[in-house]
């Protein structure tokens, strides 16, 4: 094989994979809390919810959401803004429903993170 065509070869080899990298979509990281009453496990509706992460160390990221339980009873959260693609793992935060601390939640990124919570 010939310099000018190990030359090319590795050119296009190089753009396929330049290519194939660049074509990489970030996936939507997406919590949905589903809240219930605890006597009778009927939705929630218009429940205050809050997500939050109150980091020890001042260059952490801080993370402190809150929303409002819809007809469907569901406080959905998008945390598009907070992930960075290529982290490993994303966040685990103390979860809140109209001002008591109910458990704490893991979000996975990329991925939709479905807790029901009884209040």
């Amino acid at each position: 094989m010939t310099t000018n065509k190990i030359i090319k070869s590795t050119f296009f080899l190089f753009l396929i994979i330049l290519t194939v990298i660049s074509c990489y979509k970030k996936k939507d990281t997406i919590v949905i809390i589903n809240v219930r009453d605890s006597a009778t496990s009927q939705i929630v509706v218009g429940a205050n919810v809050r997500l939050y992460y109150q980091a020890g160390n001042p260059d952490s990221t801080r993370i402190d959401v809150s929303a409002t339980s819809n007809p469907q009873g569901q406080a959905v959260f998008n945390f598009n803004d907070y992930y960075q693609s290529g982290q490993a793992g994303f966040a685990v935060l103390d979860l809140i429903v109209n001002g008591t601390k109910v458990s704490v939640v893991q979000i996975e990124e990329e991925v939709t993170t479905e807790e029901t919570v009884f209040i």
